[in-house]
């Protein structure tokens, strides 16, 4: 069941729509704890956006690997990554977005988070 929720996922994504955008991206993060570098984390991933009602609406799907300080590229704890979620802009000053976001890991816990943003002009 998982595969085919999974190539289900990857087919909307990739399939080509008039009014969707298709993309491929990339997220480098550096950590760092008291100004000291400790670990890498590299995203690759495919997603795709479309308006629905002036609701921008996104997905994405891919995967990753944390590297640890030291480590060689390659030899990191792996993931998959999920994201979705959306934008909308309220009398054209206040834009809300709001998104889930998934680290699916191959050994620990998978982590979880909820990001909501704001941004009002004026």
């Amino acid at each position: 069941m998982n595969k085919f929720l999974f190539f289900s996922l990857i087919f909307v994504l990739i399939t080509p729509t008039a009014s969707a955008e298709s993309y491929i991206a990339t997220r480098q993060e550096l950590w760092f704890s008291d100004s000291s570098y400790y670990k890498t984390s590299h995203h690759v991933k495919i997603g795709k956006s479309m308006v629905i009602n002036k609701i921008r609406v996104f997905g994405e799907l891919g995967v990753g690997e944390d590297i640890n300080e030291g480590t060689p590229v390659g030899s990191g704890a792996s993931f998959d990554y999920l994201r979705f979620g959306f934008t909308k802009t309220f009398y054209d000053s206040l834009r809300v977005n709001v998104n889930y976001r998934s680290k699916m890991k191959s050994v620990g816990r998978d982590l979880n988070w909820v990001v909501i943003n704001t941004k009002y002009k004026f």
